[in-house]
Order: structure tokens, then sequence, then C-alpha cells
């Protein structure tokens, strides 16, 4: 006898089941889809012990007559693909024929189904991939699916499943994702008697959203669209501050298939350019959209990964689109949260420290930074040493001609926090201003726009400074080295391993520049760079506006270099992020003042 053999079915129905059926929500996403393409409008998702005793799926789809349902759980049947060429576009969300055979291969399963127009149904019962009966039963028209003890005959796949609140998590998640993809259906979830979601059909996506993920968080969606050639992209996106540390807030959908896809949530990371802080990632519900021909399904059991022919203009579009929308939307500041119910007693108030002319000896450090900024109008003293104001004549103001948005209707600066945070008045509430974050920002731009002009001024070295490299810094500075030409670098390889620094940029002159490009190069070199942005020209302005001696967090500022600060500040490209993503400010209403003080 030969040593090879050709698997018994159940055999190979288990080997399956361990590709599809990863955990009881895989089974939920298995059974709705299937729900899905037998034209199910309405469906009931009742589970219980995290899907590890019972899930069941009841639809109101097509249904099924007597030998389909038998044939349903065999392997390799389906009522999706014919031929061969039907696999070149795929428009279901099963094709495989395999979710039935795998679930009911490692469950006890039981199917109640009834196609429209019969006047009664059949019940197929399956324990461990054996068919145990069929009958006869009075049922809707639709199908309920049930299935019992997943994993009974394979305890060690049982024992790898978590608690039952983690696996009841992962389930709402499924249907949850799935019901963004189809606003238009009904979808119930049900566990130990609790209703955890109740979506009514025939929303739109914002309805969808709100849903659920709350008013709240859906208040702050931003809708984009784009369109190209072979492709079209929309969907909802979250304002930079919605990020969460890990992807899981991302739903990406290629054709209303819910997929996985670590370039495409690049490309969507890619829309926000800057204002996300390295190792955050956008919330969003992504739809894509091509021709069913242009995308490969077939690449793995789940289904979760495809490949798409067409995948770089769908990157370069959902970048584009979603940039567009942001840039758009106008306000991308955090709103400042305060704890409803604080009710400790406050502590008492620190000293205030005084400015130089008080003739106080101050308590912490007061390093008056005197750099040019622009001319600030006068600021009147009060007649508490720690506040002052800009007249209310005087509101803040950017210089004539240059837009202002409206988040910095400054009324009065009311002065700093622990010389770390500006607080100012505005017209419908308060600011407060990181003024590290926010002068980053200003000195990102002012750099970032003098290298794209070829404008930068130079300062020449007395005495050649020379840096020895690595050959990997070597490598990383010869790639840098045009921009760091427009930059106001005059650097250049001299000898091996080494490179010798003429002039620098005058915007540096309080630097050690040799150190600064040493440290950008080092950065580069181990990728420990903090921006998230997409080229050298923004990296290096990036790192200059930080390393530079910049107003720092403690630092205590002259009244008008606070409001100089703001000003600046209100007339950038993106006032709203420093270069590495962190928020420059936060904002509050009045009203918002007044709900927390229960005035209204």
């Amino acid at each position: 006898m030969g040593k090879i053999q050709v698997l018994p079915e159940i055999i190979a129905n288990k080997i399956a089941a361990g590709e599809v059926v990863e955990r009881p929500a895989s089974v939920v996403k298995e059974l709705i889809e299937n729900a899905l393409d037998a034209g199910a409008r309405s469906l009931e998702i009742t589970v219980e012990h995290g899907g590890k005793s019972l899930i069941r799926v009841a639809d109101d789809g097509a249904g099924m007559d007597p030998q389909d349902a038998e044939l349903a759980f065999q392997r390799h049947a389906t009522s999706k693909i014919f031929t061969a060429e039907d696999l070149e576009a795929i428009a279901s969300y099963g094709f495989r024929g395999e979710a039935l055979a795998s679930i009911s291969a490692v469950s006890r399963t039981t199917m109640t189904t009834r196609a429209r127009g019969r006047a009664s149904g059949v019940e197929v019962k399956v324990e461990g991939g054996h068919k145990t009966s069929v009958r006869e039963a009075p049922c809707r028209e639709g199908t309920i699916i049930e299935v019992r003890d997943l994993f009974f005959n394979t305890p060690a796949r049982r024992k790898f499943m978590k608690g039952d609140s983690t696996e009841l998590g992962h389930i709402v998640d499924a249907v949850a994702h799935i019901a963004l993809a189809m606003p238009d259906a009904g979808f119930m979830l049900k566990s130990g008697g609790r209703t955890l979601l109740d979506l009514v059909p025939g929303q739109d996506l914002r309805a969808r959203a709100a849903m659920i993920y709350g008013d709240e968080q859906a208040g702050h969606f931003i809708e984009f669209r784009g369109e190209g050639h072979h492709a079209k992209v929309w969907g909802v996106t979250g304002k930079p501050f919605m990020a969460k540390s890990n992807r899981t807030g991302q739903v990406l959908l290629v054709n209303r298939r819910l997929i996985k896809s670590q370039s495409l949530s690049y490309a969507l990371h890619g829309g926000y350019h800057g204002a996300l802080m390295h190792g955050q990632y956008p919330v969003a519900v992504v739809f894509i959209e091509v021709d069913p021909a242009k995308v490969d399904v077939n690449v793995h059991p789940t289904k979760q990964e495809v490949r798409i022919s067409n995948e770089p203009e769908v990157r370069s579009l959902l970048s584009q689109a979603v940039a567009q929308a942001l840039q758009q939307s106008g306000d991308l500041a955090p709103t400042l949260k305060i704890k409803k119910d604080a009710a400790e007693p406050l502590d008492p108030l620190p000293r205030r420290t005084p400015f130089p002319d008080s003739g106080e000896r101050p308590l912490a450090k007061t390093d008056y930074r005197q750099e040019t900024f622009m001319t600030a109008e006068p600021v009147v003293r009060t007649a508490d040493p720690g506040i002052f104001q800009v007249p209310e004549r005087e509101a803040v103001s950017a210089p004539a001609g240059i837009a202002i948005r409206d988040q910095f209707r400054v009324t009065k600066i009311l002065g700093q926090i622990h010389h770390t945070f500006i607080v100012a008045e505005t017209e419908d509430g308060l600011i407060m201003v990181d003024q590290h974050a926010a002068h980053e920002r200003i000195m990102f731009e002012t750099l970032l726009k003098e290298m794209r002009s070829g404008g930068a001024q130079k300062q020449g070295l007395l005495v050649e400074d020379v840096l020895t490299l690595h050959p990997r810094q070597l490598e990383v500075f010869r790639a840098a080295q045009p921009l760091l030409e427009k930059m106001g670098f005059e650097a250049e390889e001299f000898g091996e391993n080494t490179v010798v620094v003429r002039a620098y940029p005058a915007v540096l002159q309080d630097e050690a520049p040799a150190e600064v490009l040493r440290h950008f190069l080092e950065e580069k070199e181990d990728e420990k760079t903090k921006t998230r942005l997409e080229d050298y020209e923004e990296e290096i302005a990036a790192l200059f506006a930080c390393k530079r001696k910049s107003v720092k967090a403690h630092d205590a500022l002259a009244p008008e270099k606070l409001k100089s600060l703001i000003v600046r500040l209100a007339v950038c490209d993106n006032p709203f992020h420093c270069p590495h993503g962190r928020p420059t400010f936060f904002k509050q209403t009045f009203s918002d003042l007044e709900r927390q003080f229960k005035r209204k």
C-alpha cells in the first residue's frame, strides 16, 4: 500500500475548520455573510457564553428547499460560482463552499430553512461533521442556523478560546463592522437576555455610525469622497483626537467586503499627513469600489485578505480624499474634557510666579526668550500681577490681509498655567494652547516655506566642522543632501566616512549645527524619527523646529510673546497639530462651560 492517501472528508473538514473558524466571531461572520448573499435584509443574532455554547443567526433571506439544505453542508458546495470564469469577478461574500462544512465539523449544528413559496421547511442536523437527521419542519421563510458547543470535538482548539466577555467583544465588533458595510439591512444582536445592538434597516452611513459609535463620537466624523479612473472611495473618518493606539477602529471595505490591509491602512494614515502622533491610528469607515475583475478575493480561507490590481491608484485616491476632507473641515481642534463627577475638594492654589517687573523673586525659571516675533499690540496689565489682558477694543488679530481662523477669535489672553499652557478667552469660550507644540508648528511651517521657496538664509562657519559618520548614516546624508542644501546647509563628503560642514541655516544661529545634523542622521538611520511624514523636507523641518532653541514647556513668557505665539499660530496652514501630531490647543465653548457648572 502506498504512503499517499486521500483524507476522509471528516478530517478534511476539520482541517478546513482550523482555517475558517478561528473563534466564535468567525462563525458569526460566515453565517451573516451567507444570509446577506441569500438576500436577507433583517438578521437576528443570538449568542450565549461568548458564542461558545450557542450561536444562532435567523434571517429573512431566500431560504432553501430540502435538496439544497442537505447539499449545503458538503464541502465545496456553493450556489455562488459555476465555472472557472466566475472566479474572475466574484461579487458575493461567500463562494468557497467551506463555511457550513467547516463549522458543522467542529460543532453541533442545526439548520431550519424554508424557501420562498414553499408550504413547509426542512430541518437538518449535523454533529461533528456527521449528518444525524433530516426532517420536514414548520418554519417561516428564510433560514435559522444554530451552532452549539463550538469545538466540542477538538478540545485543543477549545482551550485556546478566551473568556466569555472577550469572545463576545469580538462578536460585537464583527456584527458592527458588517452592519456598517450594509446600512440598508437591519441587525439585532442579543446575549444573555440583553440586546447589545439594534440597528434598524434603511439607514445612511452617518446614522448607522451614530448608532454604533454613539452620537458624540459620530459627531466628530468627517465625510470624504474621491473618484478616479478605475476606483471610487468614500466613507467617514474621525478627527485626529479620536485616534487609537491600534487599528481596531478602522473598517476597510472593498466592494462592501470587510478586509484587512496594512497598505490601505497606511494610505488612510497618509491622509492625516502629520496630524497624528507616532503610533496613533485614525478611526474610519472606508468604502472602496473597484471592478470585481480587478480584485482577487481568493487569497485566504477567511476572505479577509484581497489583492487589488490597481492598488497604487486606490491608495493615492484614498490619501488625497481624506486629506482634502480634513483640510476642508476647518475645525480639527479637540474639545477640553472636564469630568462631570469631579467632586473632590481643590488643593490650595500655589503661589503664582510673578512677572520680572513685580519686584518679587520668581518661583520657577523665567528665561524670557528675546527672539524676534511679529509686532504685538500693547497689552494692559491688571491689578493681579499674574493676569494680563488685551483691551476689549483690541482683540488679538492677524496682520492685515491674512485670514485668521474662527477658533482664534481671541478677546483676552489670560496668562500661563505652570509656564506651559497659554489660556485665552475667545468670542464663544476659551482655548488652552500648548506653547511648545504651538511654537514647533510655527517654526516648522516657517522652515518648510523657506526650503520650498529656495530663499533660506545661511551663515558661514569660521572654522569648518567635520562629522565622522557610519556607512548607513552616510547613505542617509546622501539621500538628504539636496534638501539640506535648500534649507541652507553647505555640507559635502570629505574623505572616507566623513562630512565637512561649511555653512548652516541662519535660523540655527543659536545651535551647534553639526550636532543637529548628526542627530537627524542618527534618528533617520534608526528610523526613530517621530514624524509620520512622507518626505525628507518635512522630516528635516520638523526635527530642526523641535531641536532649535524654541519655546519649551516651563518657559516663562512675556505677555507680548504669548500674544505673538497665538497670532502666528492662528495664521498657520495647520494650526491644530505640531509636526509630530500632538494637538497644539484645546477649546471649550461658553455653552459647554455653562453646562459643566449646571447653569443650563
